[in-house]
This record gives C-alpha cells, sequence and structure tokens, in this order.
C-alpha cells in the first residue's frame, strides 16, 4: 500500500511538472502569436492609411512629342494620412514599366514632405513612345509610404488618359 502511494505520488509530481513546462510552452506561444497579430495588424493600418489619387482631368495629360525623348506629365494627390516618398514610384504606360527618367516635384513647393495639402507633378520620358495627340494610354503608378512605426504601405492606381499635346 504505501508502494502505492509513493508511486502514486511520484506520477502526480511528474505530471504537475509535464503540464506546467506544456503551459510554460503554450504561453510563450501564445505570446508570439500575440506580437506577430499585433505586427501584422500595424502594417495593415499603415497601408489604409495610404492613400493616392490622380489630380487634374486624365483627359488632358500633358504629353510632347517633339522633345527627345517623348515626355509626359501628369499630376498626383496624397489621399492618405501618411506621407508618401516619391523616390518609390513606378510608372507604367500601356503596362511597360517606364524605366527612363521619372522626376517629382513636389508643389507647392516650400516643402519636402508629400502630404495630402501638396501634389507630386510627375515627369516621365520614354524614346519607346511614339504616340499621337489625342491617344489615350493606360497608366498605372505604385508608390509606397515613408516608413511609419517600422512599416510602409501602399497603393496603386490605374486609369485610361488621353495625352494632349
Amino acid at each position: 500500500m504505501a508502494d502505492g502511494g509513493a508511486s502514486s505520488f511520484i506520477f502526480l509530481t511528474t505530471a504537475l511538472l509535464v503540464s506546467g513546462i506544456v503551459s510554460v510552452v503554450l504561453i510563450n506561444e501564445w505570446g508570439d502569436m500575440a506580437k506577430a497579430s499585433q505586427d501584422q495588424t500595424r502594417a495593415m493600418e499603415v497601408d489604409q492609411a495610404t492613400g493616392l489619387g490622380f489630380a487634374g482631368d486624365p483627359m488632358m495629360v500633358a504629353y510632347n512629342s517633339t522633345s527627345n525623348p517623348d515626355e509626359m506629365t501628369f499630376y498626383l494627390q496624397n489621399t492618405g494620412t501618411t506621407l508618401l516618398d516619391p523616390s518609390t514610384l513606378v510608372v507604367l504606360v500601356d503596362g511597360k514599366t517606364v524605366t527612363s527618367t521619372i522626376a517629382t516635384t513636389i508643389i507647392p513647393g516650400g516643402s519636402a514632405d508629400w502630404d495630402s495639402e501638396h501634389l507630386a507633378e510627375v515627369t516621365v520620358n520614354s524614346t519607346a513612345w511614339s504616340y499621337a495627340n489625342g491617344t489615350d494610354v493606360s497608366l498605372t503608378v505604385i508608390v509606397s509610404s515613408e516608413v511609419t512605426n517600422g512599416y510602409r504601405g501602399t497603393d496603386t492606381i490605374s486609369l485610361e488618359v488621353r495625352l494632349h499635346g
């Protein structure tokens, strides 16, 4: 009888130790999952706070076919609450990435930040273009925000514009 009590006590102690170790592991895993979920939520918040819009008339996009290379100028507006990073602009014209010059100027001048109170004048050029005045082209622009709380948001606009020379 005494042996049964001792072995039961050993089994009980072992079970308590194992369950304690398992609970520590579960608590650590739960903490890791909560942190990952929090990080994902913060990243989503920054992404949702990033917004880009086309400013101006998409049927009157300035196009200069007499310059070499051809040049297109349009305006973009920050419609979100995060600052946008003009150096991250990616422009696609008719589905092809513009690999030549993309120049952005924040207007009105006096500010280096692209916030919701400033427009970006974007000038892109390419020797591959040979569009005529009045041509409709597909324009896609992708931009990222400045790093906010360790995260960067992204927004994309796609629209059809008419070139006007």
